[in-house]
This record gives structure tokens, C-alpha cells and sequence, in this order.
């Protein structure tokens, strides 16, 4: 038989699957279903986690407490335990700090009337970067500021925790 006519008759097949891994914590026990997910890249095409945050424990408690009951009482008990879903709304944008809220003003300041400033960023691993730069956009939601560094004539994205220090030039 040819390959390629084996090939135009594959269809895609969906199935709803749970599964128990042990492992000491959800984290590790993730990792391992990925890895094995993963594993069989010409097998498994595409899939989705929708619950398991919290499967470890919850499990572990259903299966204890109902052991010897029946089977319609630990279908019961485990409608008890089953775990959160995800929520896919958007977290809350955290409200920022009252010492914060000047830094916040000053900044919203700046771009409103086109500031120069001198901003002292410190990134991952203690690199400092100094540059000069206006004030494009503070998003409060993210707590991004958006800056334009006017040397290099480039848009850059800075969260707010990792700005430093900020100098008005003349």
C-alpha cells in the first residue's frame, strides 16, 4: 500500500482523558505530564490542560474517604472535591501603593508635557541601564511604562518596580 494514500485518510480523534500521576509535588507531577505529552510529537498533535492545580491533593482525599463505601457514595463524595476551574477572566490590576501614587503623578506629568528625563533601570541579574528618554505611556493595569529612548530613537517597555531613579534634564 502506499504511504501517501495512508496518509490522506488520517483523520484527528479527540479524547477526554483523566489521569493520576504521583509524584511529591503539582508541580513535578505537571512536569512529567508534559514531558510525556510531549514525548510523541507524531502521535499526539495538539492538546489542552484544563484542570489539575489542585488534582493531587483532592484526589488523595476522595480516594481515602471512600475506599470502602459504595460506588454511588464516592461518586457523590468526589462531586465534593472536584477542583476549581480556571478562571479566563483577567486578574484585577493590583492597586498600586500611596507611596507609589506621586511616582505614578510625576510620571503621568512627564508625559503629558513631554518631559526629557534620565531614567535608571535595573534589570534581572543587577544590570543598570541608564537612559535618556520621554514618557510614552503608563499603563496602571500592568504597571508598564512605555518610554522613548530618544539617542537609540526606540520604544521600550519597562515594569515599574524596575525603575530606580528618574532625573529631569534640561
Amino acid at each position: 500500500m502506499n504511504q501517501g494514500k495512508v496518509n490522506s485518510n488520517l483523520h484527528g480523534h479527540l479524547f477526554t482523558v483523566e489521569i493520576l500521576i504521583e509524584e511529591a509535588t503539582n508541580g513535578l507531577a505537571l512536569e512529567q505530564l508534559l514531558h510525556l505529552l510531549n514525548s510523541q510529537p507524531n502521535l499526539i498533535k495538539d492538546y489542552k490542560v484544563l484542570q489539575g492545580i489542585q488534582l493531587g491533593k483532592l484526589i488523595e482525599a476522595n480516594t481515602a474517604g471512600t475506599q470502602s463505601s459504595s460506588r454511588a457514595t464516592a461518586a457523590k463524595e468526589t462531586e465534593k472535591f472536584k477542583a476549581p476551574e480556571i478562571s479566563k477572566e483577567p486578574e484585577k490590576p493590583k492597586t498600586p501603593q500611596p507611596a507609589s501614587e506621586n511616582i505614578i503623578q510625576q510620571l503621568e506629568q512627564f508625559k503629558a508635557n513631554n518631559t526629557l528625563i534620565r531614567l535608571t533601570i535595573i534589570k534581572g541579574k543587577g544590570i543598570k541601564l541608564s537612559l535618556p528618554c520621554r514618557i510614552l505611556n503608563y499603563d496602571g493595569a500592568t504597571q508598564n511604562v512605555t518610554v522613548y529612548h530618544v539617542d537609540e530613537k526606540k520604544v521600550y517597555l519597562f515594569k515599574l518596580n524596575e525603575i530606580d531613579d528618574y532625573v529631569v534634564t534640561k
